[in-house]
């Protein structure tokens, strides 16, 4: 369900993400998508709040750029333009469809992390979710739940720890030789662990 306050906790996460993003990378895009032109009851709450969140912290958030999308082009273009894109903030559904779309741009499910975050709490997990089809054979990607960990990490204030491990999880993908099947590789699950941990 769509309420002013949840858009509201979820918009101010995204910018604080955002703000994240442009200490690393020196630039920040915040871009919601919604279907406000069609759903205006719940998708045209969710932008209006997120609008307004941006808005009136301006001074915290004026080096980030601002942008809205209507979700059925975000697909066509996250897909087309992945670079045009930074952080993106959207309702469950297309959260959903959009992260897993993404997946597909990096590769694998395998490699996407995720949060859930709360007032006072946040929990990492990949983005997939189980997979009890390939459970205890070895050949399940390490790497979302790596990422994930490095994730929950940043939101818990530890961001050299979190940086640690994006680095050595970026050299094992780069380098292109110790993966999981999903990544057309040969290797076991503690294979790409156990490589990820001698690079930190």
């Amino acid at each position: 369900r769509i309420s002013e306050t949840a858009t509201t906790d979820i918009a101010k996460i995204a910018l604080e993400i955002s703000l994240q993003r442009l200490k690393t990378n020196g630039k920040a895009t915040l871009t919601v998508t919604h279907k406000s032109n069609v759903l205006s009851q719940s998708d045209g709450l969710f932008r209006e709040v997120c609008k307004n969140v941006y808005e009136s912290n301006k001074e915290r958030y004026c080096a980030i750029g601002y942008n809205e999308q209507i979700v059925d082009s975000m697909v066509y273009r996250l897909f087309r333009e992945p670079e045009c894109f930074d952080v993106i903030v959207a309702p469950n559904l297309y959260g959903d469809i959009l992260s897993d779309g993404a997946a597909a741009l990096v590769g694998s499910l395998g490699v996407v992390p995720s949060a859930n975050v709360g007032h006072d709490f946040i929990v990492g997990e990949p983005c997939h979710g189980s997979a009890p089809d390939i459970a205890g054979k070895g050949i399940s990607n390490p790497i979302a739940t790596i990422r994930s960990t490095a994730l929950m990490l940043e939101f818990m204030g530890y961001t050299e720890a979190a940086q640690d491990i994006h680095k050595a999880v970026d050299t094992n993908i780069r380098e292109n030789q110790i993966k999981t099947p999903d990544l057309g590789g040969k290797s076991t699950t503690q294979q790409v662990v156990d490589d990820i941990l001698s690079k930190m």
